[in-house]
C-alpha cells in the first residue's frame, strides 16, 4: 500500500498516514511531457497552464481502484492506467448499475491541501449503493480512496489564489459476466482527479434557464434521489436542445403534475423570497446536493430563515433571487426562467453572491471551517 515515488515538479508533501495503516510518500523531481491521449505514462503528464483551466478533463498522474472481494473491499491500488478492462456483459453496461460522486480538493492559504465535505459524498454514495443493490462503501474506505488519489496527484491541485481546485470523481459500478438481471459478479470503486479552473473568471455571471416540458428528469418512486449514472444520459438531449435555443441551464418540474419545481439538470434549485427567506424544494425524486447542505448551514448562520418544502412553479414568479447549486460552481445565479412563452426575470443576486463568497472562502482556508467540513490531506508550497 505504499506509493512509488514519482517524478514531479519539485513540490513536496509530508508522508501521509491513512486510516487503514498504510503510508503515502510524496512524489518528487521533474517530469517529461506525455500525450493526453495515452493512458499508461512512463512519466506523469505535464502540469497544465493554470490560467487556462476550465471545467474539462486534464490528465493527471494516477487513479485509484478498489475491488470487492466476496464480502469486503481490498486494499486498493493506485495506477497510471485509466482504462477499465471489464466484460462486455457487465451490469453497468446493460443494466445501468453504476453511481458516481463529485467533490473537490483545494490548495489553501496556509499551504495545506484540503478535501471539502467528503463524508457527505460518502453518505450519498452509500444511499445509492443500497438502492441499486451494490456493496456498501464504508465512509472510511471512501475517504481513504479520496485521500490517496489526491495525495498522489497533489502537484495537479491548482495553486492557491487562482480560484481553481482538484475535481475528484469517485464511481462505483457492477461488472463481470452477467446475462440476466441480478447482482453483478464483481464490483469496483474508483476515483479519478482533474484540475479545474474557476467557473467564474471574474465577477459572478447570471444565466438563463429553460423549463423542460417534453421530458421528465425522474419518475415518482424512481431513482432521482440517488446519483445514478442512468439519470444523466436522458438529460443529454434536452440540454442540447436548450443550448441550441440559447439556454445553458434546464429546469425540471415534477413528473406527476408538472406543477412543482424539482431541480436543474445537474444542480439543485434555491430561491430567495421577498422577505429574505432561502427556500429550496423537497421531493423524493430530487438528488440532495452535498453543496446545498452547506449553503443551508451558512445561510442559517447569517441569520437567514431557511425553508425546505415544495415550491410550486407559480411561486417562482414571486422570488427575488434564484440560483442553481452544485459542486462545480457552488452557486450559479439565474437571470431568467422561460416556460413556453412566459419569462420570469430576476434582477439581483446580492444574497446569492454573499453565500457564494462565504462558502468559497471556507473552501480555500480564508475563513474558519466551523462545521468541520474540510480535511487536510497534504501540503504544497504557496
Amino acid at each position: 500500500g505504499v506509493a512509488t515515488p514519482h517524478a514531479t515538479t519539485g513540490t513536496t508533501t509530508a508522508a501521509h498516514t491513512m486510516a487503514r495503516g498504510f503510508t503515502r510518500a510524496a512524489p518528487l523531481l521533474s517530469r517529461q511531457a506525455a500525450s493526453p491521449c495515452k493512458r499508461l505514462f512512463s512519466t506523469a503528464p505535464p502540469l497544465p497552464e493554470w490560467s487556462k483551466l476550465g471545467f474539462s478533463y486534464t490528465p493527471t498522474k494516477s487513479m485509484v481502484r478498489y475491488n470487492w472481494k466476496g464480502d469486503k473491499w481490498d486494499e486498493g491500488t493506485l495506477t497510471p492506467d485509466f482504462t477499465l478492462n471489464i466484460h462486455g456483459l457487465s451490469n453497468v453496461l446493460h443494466y445501468g448499475q453504476g453511481i458516481f460522486e463529485g467533490l473537490k480538493a483545494f490548495h489553501c492559504r496556509d499551504g495545506s491541501v484540503r478535501v471539502f465535505n467528503s463524508s457527505a459524498n460518502a453518505a450519498r454514495m452509500q444511499r445509492g449503493a443500497a438502492r441499486l443493490a451494490m456493496p456498501h462503501v464504508p465512509t472510511e474506505v471512501f475517504n481513504e480512496a479520496i485521500d490517496r488519489v489526491v495525495v498522489d496527484n497533489i502537484d495537479y491541485v491548482p495553486p492557491y489564489g487562482l480560484g481553481g481546485a482538484l475535481y475528484i470523481r469517485p464511481f462505483l459500478f457492477g461488472h463481470g459476466c452477467k446475462l440476466g438481471l441480478g447482482a453483478a459478479p464483481e464490483y469496483s470503486l474508483c476515483a479519478i482527479t482533474s484540475p479545474v479552473g474557476p467557473y467564474y473568471k471574474g465577477n459572478m455571471e447570471a444565466v438563463d434557464a429553460l423549463v423542460v416540458e417534453e421530458y421528465d428528469r425522474a419518475a415518482p418512486r424512481g431513482v432521482g434521489g440517488i446519483k445514478a449514472a442512468g439519470n444523466y444520459a436522458p438529460d443529454t438531449l434536452p440540454s442540447q436542445m436548450a443550448k441550441q435555443r440559447g439556454y445553458p441551464v434546464c429546469l425540471y418540474l415534477d413528473a406527476r403534475e408538472q406543477k412543482f419545481v424539482e431541480e436543474f439538470s445537474t444542480s439543485n434549485f434555491i430561491g430567495i423570497t421577498a422577505d429574505g427567506t432561502l427556500v429550496t424544494p423537497t421531493s423524493p425524486s430530487i438528488l440532495p446536493s452535498c453543496t446545498l447542505q452547506v449553503v443551508l448551514k451558512v445561510a442559517a448562520d447569517m441569520g437567514m430563515k431557511v425553508e425546505t418544502r415544495p415550491i410550486s412553479f407559480d411561486e417562482v414568479a414571486t422570488l427575488k433571487e434564484v440560483a442553481a447549486c452544485g459542486t462545480a460552481v457552488v452557486l450559479t445565479p439565474i437571470e431568467s426562467i422561460t416556460r413556453s412563452d412566459k419569462v420570469l426575470r430576476f434582477e439581483t443576486f446580492e444574497t446569492i453572491a454573499k453565500l457564494y463568497k462565504a462558502i468559497t472562502a471556507m473552501q480555500c482556508g480564508e475563513a474558519e471551517d466551523k462545521y468541520g467540513l474540510t480535511r487536510v490531506v497534504g501540503h504544497k508550497p504557496l
